[in-house]
C-alpha cells in the first residue's frame, strides 16, 4: 500500500473496506446493545443510555484531539520520510491519552449528580443515566486508547488490525450484554461493564500489533511522556475535530433537552431510536473520513496537491451517495426500525417514525462535512477547519433549535440538524477551491 503512488480510488477502498467492516461490527453491537437493553431493562433505561451520548461525545472529542492530531503529524512525518519522528509522536500520544482519560474519569465521577442534572434527564430517566455513567467512566482510558490505536493502525498501513479488533470487541460485547443483562440481571450497569470489557480487549489486540513493531510504529524504547516538541502542532491539528465533537455534544444535549421539554418522557424512545440508528449510518461516513485522512496527510507531507484534490473530489461524491441511500432506507422502513427497539405504544411509534423521517436528510451532508474537516485539518488549514466546525456544530444548530420550534413545533426540532448540516456545507464550498489553490504556491 503506497499512499504516494497507488491510484486514489483503489487506495481509498483498500483503507475503507477494513475500516468500514470494523466500524459496522461496532455499530451492530451498539444496535444490539440498544435492543437488548430495551427488552431486558426497558425503554426508560434505553433513553438513559441515549441521554449519556453528549458526555460520550465529549470524551470522544478529547480522545480525537489527541489521537487524530497525533496521527496527522505521524502521516505528515511519514510523507517526509521521517519514521523515527513518527514513532516518537506515537509514544507521546499513548501517554497523553492515558493521563487525560484518567483526569476526565475523576472529574465525571466526582460530580456525577451535577452531570446527570445538566444532561436534562427527567426524574424517571435519571437513575438509569447515573448508574450507566458511573460504570462507563471507569473504562475511559481504554476508550481513549482504542480510538488512538485505530488511527495509528491506518497510518501504519494496517487497517485490518483495527478492523479485527472491532469485530472481536463487538462480538464479545453482545455476548456479555446477553449474559450480564438477561442472565445475571445486572440491568443498565451490565451494559456499561460489557462495553468496557470489550473495548479493553480491543486495545490489547491492537496493542499487540504495535508491540511486534513490524512496520513503522512500535512500542520499542517506549517512554511515558506527556510533552513533545511537536505538541503545539498536534493540538493545533486536533483542535478542529475537538471543536467539531464538542459542538456535536452540545448540539445533541440541546436537542435532547428541547425534545424532552416539549415532548416529555414519551419523547425519550424517539431520541433513543435516532441516536442508535444514527450511530450505524455514521460508521459509513466516519469510515470514509478516517480512510481519507492518512492519505491527505501523507500527500501533504510529500507535496502532492493533485492527489489531495483528486481524493477530496472522490470522497465527497462517495459520502453524498451514502447519505442518500441511508435516507431512502429510513423512508422505506422507518416503522419497522422503531419497533425493533421494543417501542410498541402506537403514539410513541408514530412519534419516533416521524422523527426519523424529518431528521435523516441530515446524513446527506454530514458525510461531506466530515470529509471537509479531515481535508482542512490534514493540509494544516486549522483556522478554517475550526471556524467551520463552530459554525456547523454550535451556531447553526442553536439558531435553528431556537427559531424553528416557534413556527413548526416539535417538527422544527427534528429539522434543525438537517438544515444546520446543509447550510454548513454550503458555507464550506467557497473555501475548497481557494484553499486548494493556495496550498503549495
Amino acid at each position: 500500500m503506497d499512499f504516494g503512488h497507488d491510484p486514489i480510488k483503489r487506495l481509498f477502498f483498500k483503507l475503507y473496506w477494513p475500516t468500514l467492516t470494523g466500524m459496522l461490527t461496532m455499530a451492530a453491537y451498539q444496535l444490539a446493545d440498544g435492543i437488548i437493553v430495551g427488552y431486558g431493562v426497558g425503554t426508560m433505561a434505553l433513553a438513559g443510555i441515549s441521554m449519556s451520548f453528549p458526555l460520550l461525545f465529549v470524551a470522544i472529542s478529547i480522545a480525537m484531539l489527541i489521537g487524530i492530531g497525533s496521527s496527522m503529524v505521524v502521516a505528515i512525518k511519514l510523507g517526509e520520510n521521517q519514521p523515527a519522528a513518527a514513532n516518537r509522536i506515537f509514544h507521546y500520544s499513548c501517554s497523553f491519552s492515558v493521563l487525560s482519560s484518567i483526569v476526565l474519569a475523576c472529574v465525571l465521577l466526582a460530580f456525577i449528580d451535577s452531570w446527570v442534572s445538566l444532561l436534562g434527564a427527567s426524574a424517571d430517566i435519571q437513575p438509569y443515566l447515573k448508574e450507566y455513567l458511573m460504570y462507563w467512566a471507569i473504562f475511559l482510558p481504554t476508550l481513549f486508547l482504542r480510538f488512538g490505536f485505530g488511527f495509528f493502525a491506518n497510518n501504519d498501513k494496517s487497517p485490518h488490525v483495527s478492523r479485527n479488533a472491532n469485530i472481536l470487541s463487538s462480538i464479545l460485547n453482545v455476548l456479555l450484554d446477553l449474559f450480564f443483562i438477561l442472565v445475571l440481571e445486572w440491568g443498565i450497569k451490565g451494559a456499561a461493564i460489557a462495553t468496557g470489557i470489550s473495548q479493553t480487549v480491543a486495545v490489547i489486540y491492537m496493542g499487540y500489533h504495535f508491540y511486534l513493531g513490524e512496520k513503522h510504529l512500535s512500542f520499542e524504547n517506549y517512554v511515558f511522556r506527556v510533552r513533545d516538541r511537536e505538541q503545539k502542532r498536534i493540538i493545533g491539528l486536533g483542535f478542529p475535530i475537538f471543536i467539531s465533537e464538542i459542538s456535536g455534544a452540545l448540539a445533541f444535549a440541546l436537542l435532547n433537552k428541547t425534545v424532552i421539554d416539549q415532548g416529555g418522557s414519551e419523547a425519550g424512545p424517539a431520541l433513543a431510536v435516532i441516536n442508535f440508528t444514527l450511530f450505524l449510518v455514521m460508521k459509513f461516513l466516519i469510515g470514509a473520513a478516517f480512510s481519507a485522512q492518512p492519505v491527505f496527510g501523507f500527500n501533504h507531507g510529500a507535496k502532492k496537491p493533485q492527489r489531495i484534490e483528486e481524493l477530496l473530489n472522490f470522497s465527497l461524491k462517495f459520502v453524498f451517495v451514502i447519505g442518500v441511500v441511508a435516507y431512502t432506507f429510513i423512508y422505506l422502513f422507518a416503522g419497522q426500525i422503531v419497533t425493533l427497539f421494543n417501542v410498541v405504544n402506537p403514539e410513541e411509534v408514530e412519534f419516533a417514525t416521524e422523527a426519523l423521517l424529518l431528521f435523516y436528510p441530515a446524513t446527506a451532508f454530514m458525510g461531506a462535512n466530515l470529509i471537509l474537516g479531515a481535508y482542512f485539518q490534514s493540509v494544516e488549514q486549522v483556522k478554517t477547519a475550526t471556524s467551520l466546525a463552530l459554525m456547523r456544530g454550535i451556531v447553526l444548530v442553536t439558531f435553528f433549535l431556537m427559531v424553528l420550534p416557534k413556527f413548526l413545533g416539535i417538527m422544527g426540532i427534528w429539522l434543525a440538524m438537517p438544515l444546520a448540516e446543509l447550510v454548513a456545507f454550503l458555507i464550506s464550498l467557497p473555501f475548497i477551491a481557494s484553499k486548494n489553490k493556495e496550498l503549495y504556491v
